[in-house]
């Protein structure tokens, strides 16, 4: 029934009560009793509801109590068996809350012998199925002319729908006063927000024009416009973002997604955080079997980007935070189960903040968190997401103890690289690292393949297992070291058992960090390969069936090059940009690394420059997508469309402003291979960089 009907009924019936009301306030006279049950009759076929009436002797003592069957009927029952004509039989059934009243003011009736009060009462009466529902009883006393009560009549009405709705009205009236209030405080937040980042900008500024001669001092003053310009962006990507949650402009992808490298890209990400707090990460894996699935990735790693941004935020320098990934079972569902957990020892929150943490533009109001700044509206995006994807989210936190966030999230169950696994079963294998957890996890998941693993908690243990076993005639078929142990580390152990049994066991070293620094050391010490935490099933299969197949490992690197390290002399860039001060910057950032870069205005000039240059001349193409002409998607498609294997495989890169998981979808949809947004990043530039030039030729060179 809808609004307007519902308020139709609504007046009808107080208008129909207020006139058998007054109607019955005549004259005392023993023609009442009729008049008024023909007036609750008619009122009675009007509404749903039901009649009821009670007799009294001379003396004033109750006779006969009788309930119409519409009476019974409305609270479920059918007959007189069921629902006896007994008061009891009503009383009983009345709302523990509601007794008292309801029993008062049905005597008060009784008592008034002015004849002036009638019995007008809101309660509510359980039915026979159990449900509570609300009723509003009205009736009236008869006396005999001596002022005894002769009869009292009355009706039943079935309210339950009009309270309902009130009550509906009423929540979403307090909902939309505490969101204005909300809102307003929001405001008030975001003004403080963005002017803080603002000044730094324009105060920065103006100290490095007044020390334009003083090279360390504008170095400083560029750093911190730099830092100021990242937060000030992110404020704003965080409020766009909920908006199209708000519209339900967001669609979510299914697309293939390899969790390791999901993993990977959030660790590199929040690195850098990281290190600067001098926080300790912890990564561990368990039971994970399905690492190859289908998903949103982009906005799956908006929300861990998020929730470890806030573990990070909310730690004081020198914390611990972890994150425990897990695949459960779950009964009924053909798709895996996966669960997140992020943990740390930081602040903590309150229990009230808790169950309003993921209220638009909430914030916490701590003075422990007055200098942190944040839009309050990280974690009502990130439930959406997690939502959206069929997930769920729970919080567990305490003061100055920390704060435990699980999500659990649903993703189908993609074709796995073709690995026979089978070829690993019974190989002995030893693993060396000084954390508990991390060497039993690994233990757990080489046992899993097949694998019968050792595990030992250092360098020295490790020499001792090798010595035991090569004397047996019992090598191991691999030894996997962590780098950094303490009294021996990777290298040292890896250096010790190539001096104790030669060269004919694989040595793999693990790390959680870049290993660069120290891979020439490691390479001449004697170690095989590299392989960065946390280990992945995948990736320890694969390097295994390298090892079995005696082919040449490439590994891939745990950490992004740095732009400034990036040596990309020889490579031929081609931009499309049509705003000039755009270009400029992004030309003279790519110039640095050594690479020659032309620009094309629009789409058009994109194709004409790979026409005019010979084929495989471009390394590589930044694609703006707005730009006069033929804009980056066609320009995308057209040069896919191309004949010839080079069109095909040169990588497009998306550099642009429009930098919504839609546009980052489009673009892959256009052709191209990669997305960074402006204004740009240089940590994301570097690592594309990295990925399609300089990684590409160090590949090329290890293989020749």
């Amino acid at each position: 029934m809808g609004i307007n009907k519902r308020v139709h009924k609504f007046t009808k019936y107080e208008f129909l009560k207020k006139r058998h009301i007054n109607e019955v306030k005549m004259s005392r006279q023993t023609s009442q009793t009729d008049y008024l049950k023909t007036m609750i009759a008619v009122i009675h076929q009007t509404l749903h509801s039901g009649m009821w009436g009670m007799e009294f002797d001379k003396n004033g003592k109750m006779t006969e109590v009788k309930w119409s069957d519409e009476f019974r009927k409305m609270l479920g029952y059918q007959n007189t068996t069921d629902f006896p004509n007994e008061l009891s039989s009503w009383s009983d059934l009345l709302h523990k809350d509601d007794r008292e009243r309801v029993i008062k003011e049905f005597m008060d009736t009784i008592n008034d012998y002015t004849g002036q009060k009638s019995y007008d009462v809101k309660y509510r009466l359980i039915t026979k199925t159990g449900e509570w529902r609300h009723y509003h009883a009205m009736g009236r006393l008869i006396r005999r002319e001596n002022g005894a009560p002769r009869s009292y009549i009355g009706l039943f009405v079935d309210i339950t729908d009009d309270v309902r709705q009130e009550q509906l009205l009423h929540e979403a009236l307090k909902q939309a006063e505490a969101a204005n209030v909300a809102k307003t405080e929001f405001l008030s937040s975001m003004s403080h927000d963005i002017r803080t980042p603002m000044n730094g900008i324009i105060g920065m500024t103006a100290i490095a024009g007044s020390h334009i001669d003083d090279k360390e001092r504008v170095l400083d003053c560029l750093r911190k416009i730099t830092t100021a310009s990242k937060h000030l962006l992110n404020l704003i990507n965080e409020v766009l973002d909920m908006s199209k949650i708000e519209s339900g402009k967001i669609d979510m992808q299914s697309d293939p997604l390899f969790l390791p490298d999901l993993i990977d890209n959030l660790i590199n990400m929040v690195r850098p955080q990281i290190e600067s707090h001098g926080h300790e990460l912890e990564v561990s894996i368990q039971n994970l079997i399905h690492e190859n699935v289908l998903g949103d990735s982009l906005r799956i790693q908006q929300v861990f980007v998020n929730l470890m941004g806030n573990a990070i935020k909310y730690t004081p320098d020198g914390g611990n935070i972890s994150l425990s990934i897990a695949e459960k079972t779950h009964p009924g569902s053909k798709a895996g189960c996966f669960e997140f957990v992020f943990e740390d020892n930081g602040i903590g929150m309150t229990e009230e903040y808790v169950k309003k943490i993921f209220e638009p533009f909430s914030r916490a109001e701590d003075t422990r968190t007055n200098n942190i700044q944040g839009t309050g509206l990280g974690m009502t995006i990130t439930q959406n997401i997690v939502r959206m994807m069929g997930g769920n989210i729970r919080v567990e936190s305490q003061i100055n103890e920390g704060t435990r966030i699980t999500v659990t999230i649903f993703l189908p169950i993609s074709k796995s690289e073709d690995i026979n696994e089978k070829n690993f079963i019974d190989l002995p294998i030893l693993v060396a690292d000084d954390d508990w957890t991390v060497g039993e996890s690994a233990s757990q998941m080489l046992c899993s393949l097949g694998m019968k693993c050792q595990w030992v908690l250092s360098g020295k243990d490790a020499l001792e297992k090798v010595l035991e076993a090569h004397k047996k005639n019992e090598d191991f078929f691999a030894v996997i070291v962590d780098w950094k142990m303490p009294e021996m580390d990777g290298v040292e152990t890896t250096r010790a058992i190539r001096k104790a049994v030669g060269d004919e066991i694989p040595i793999i070293i693990i790390s959680a960090y870049d290993w660069s620094d120290i891979e020439d050391e490691a390479r001449k010490a004697g170690a095989t390969a590299f392989i960065s935490k946390p280990l992945f099933r995948s990736r320890l299969a694969r390097l295994f069936h390298s090892l079995l197949q005696k082919e040449d490992i490439i590994e891939e690197t745990s950490a992004l090059a740095a732009f400034e390290d990036l040596k990309l002399e020889g490579k031929h860039i081609l931009l499309a940009e049509d705003n000039e001060l755009n270009a400029e910057i992004a030309k003279e950032v790519l110039s640095s690394t050594g690479a020659e870069v032309d620009r094309a205005e629009n789409g058009r000039l994109v194709l004409d420059r790979i026409k005019e240059k010979p084929e495989g001349y471009y390394d590589l193409i930044f694609m703006d997508i707005r730009m006069p002409v033929m804009n980056g998607y066609e320009a995308s498609r057209a040069i896919r469309a191309a004949e010839g294997q080079y069109p095909r495989e040169i990588p497009i890169i998306a550099m642009t402003a429009d930098a919504f998981a839609e546009d980052v979808q489009a673009a892959k949809e256009a052709g191209m291979n990669e997305h960074v947004a402006k204004p740009l990043d240089l940590d994301a530039l570097a690592s594309v960089l990295y990925r399609y030039l300089a990684a590409k030729d160090r590949k090329t060179h290890s293989q020749a």
